[in-house]
């Protein structure tokens, strides 16, 4: 490399060495710079619309709120509250002892776990909370145990519509 260096004469020498130095400022700017902002222009025009967006769930949050629609807590048929209904309704089905948690489940639905259970009751319970309260199961999970006729069951409540 230095004899080729040295057998090129001077002017070549200079051409090169500037070449080398223009190389050098010019290269970082298109393989840096240049893409850099191209992103941020980029992220620019989603912080707008992202913006816009906002304005306008605000807005329409707003005439949600106005027009009556707050967070109202769903409540079944008869005013009372969903674990009100449940606990109630359970121990009236003579699945009381069997009524290990309730854990209510956003506004509109409540977790049950029943243990030791009758299967028959347990229908019989259901059916009547479909009917008479508008609450219907939207998961069920049932484990059939050693007594015939028993069940643990792990079920989801939720209003009908919900």
């Amino acid at each position: 490399m230095k004899q080729w260096w040295s057998g090129l004469q001077a002017s070549e020498r200079r051409i090169l060495i500037l070449g080398a130095v223009a190389l050098g400022l010019i290269l970082p700017y298109f393989a840096i710079w240049s893409p850099i902002q191209d992103d941020i222009e980029v992220l620019q025009q989603q912080v707008q619309e992202q913006q816009a967006v906002k304005r306008w769930m605000n807005q329409a949050s707003a005439e949600v709120k106005q027009l009556g629609g707050g967070s109202v807590a769903v409540q079944p048929r008869d005013g009372r509250s969903l674990l009100a209904v449940v606990d109630q309704t359970a121990k009236r089905s003579g699945l009381g002892p069997g009524l290990k948690r309730l854990e209510p489940e956003g506004q509109a639905a409540v977790k049950v776990w029943l243990e030791q259970v009758s299967f028959d009751d347990m229908l019989r319970w259901l059916s009547s909370m479909e009917q008479k309260n508008g609450l219907a199961v939207a998961t069920i999970t049932i484990d059939r145990q050693d007594v015939a006729g028993r069940v643990n069951a792990r079920l989801t409540l939720e209003m009908a519509g919900a």
